[in-house]
């Protein structure tokens, strides 16, 4: 691995692959499954339910903590003291994450186990978490990109609420036919602001890169008028 400076050595790189691979398996588990999970109706957790899609959904989860993990490192040593507060959300959302992998929703239409119970609060930390981890980070990075994301995942959470048939207001927007498409929209999301996320680690979008006048040397700032010693 490189030095301080190195893609690989500060983890953004890291991070951005982690991504990556994690879209790759949730689109491999969408694939494989056929028809055996409904895309609209379904959540993306039912996959772990299934032999042929449980492996990548399994992959595709740990892919995307470990990305949290690794953005969480590299900002830890290209911004240590402006991503506190980030890097504990962006840790947090990986913790969210290993534990909706270790603990698997149930089969039934409702939460009828503690581990179906651990594996809901779990998704609720991850998809809260993460979008405010981006928005401490776009806020600060001067970007459009950033903010824009996490602003779409705050939505998409808000409408996912809504529809999700334990809300009182599902029936009348609908939303049982298409509360499940919302998900993965969500989840498409949230490893995109990932994505964005472990750019900044990476050091590309960094403040002090971002808008920020160029640090002039010691003797310019103390003044022009500072007298200067002649020798005779």
């Amino acid at each position: 691995m490189s030095g301080r400076g190195g893609t690989l050595g500060n983890g953004g790189e890291l991070g951005r692959g982690g991504a990556v691979l994690a879209a790759v398996a949730m689109g491999y588990a969408h694939l494989a499954a056929g028809g055996a999970v409904d895309p609209m109706g379904d959540l993306v957790s039912d996959y772990a339910l299934h032999d042929a899609t449980a492996w990548a959904l399994v992959g595709g989860t740990l892919a995307l903590a470990s990305a949290c993990l690794w953005t969480a490192y590299g900002l830890a040593r290209t911004d240590p003291a402006r991503s506190a507060a980030a890097r504990v959300l962006l840790v947090a959302g990986a913790l969210g994450l290993l534990l909706t992998a270790v603990f698997p929703t149930d089969a039934a239409p409702g939460v009828t186990s503690i581990a179906g119970e651990i594996h809901r609060w779990s998704a609720a930390v991850v998809f809260t978490a993460l979008p405010c981890a981006g928005r401490l980070l776009g806020r600060r990075s001067g970007g459009v990109a950033l903010p824009a994301v996490s602003a779409a995942c705050v939505a998409l959470l808000a409408l996912f609420l809504a529809a999700h048939p334990g809300s009182p207001i599902a029936e009348p927007i609908g939303g049982p036919g298409y509360y499940g498409l919302v998900e993965r929209l969500l989840l498409l999301a949230e490893i995109t602001l990932v994505f964005l996320a472990a750019g900044h680690a990476s050091g590309r979008a960094l403040p002090e890169a971002a808008g920020r006048p160029p640090r002039r040397p010691a003797a310019a700032r103390h003044g022009s008028g500072a007298p200067v010693l002649q020798h005779k």
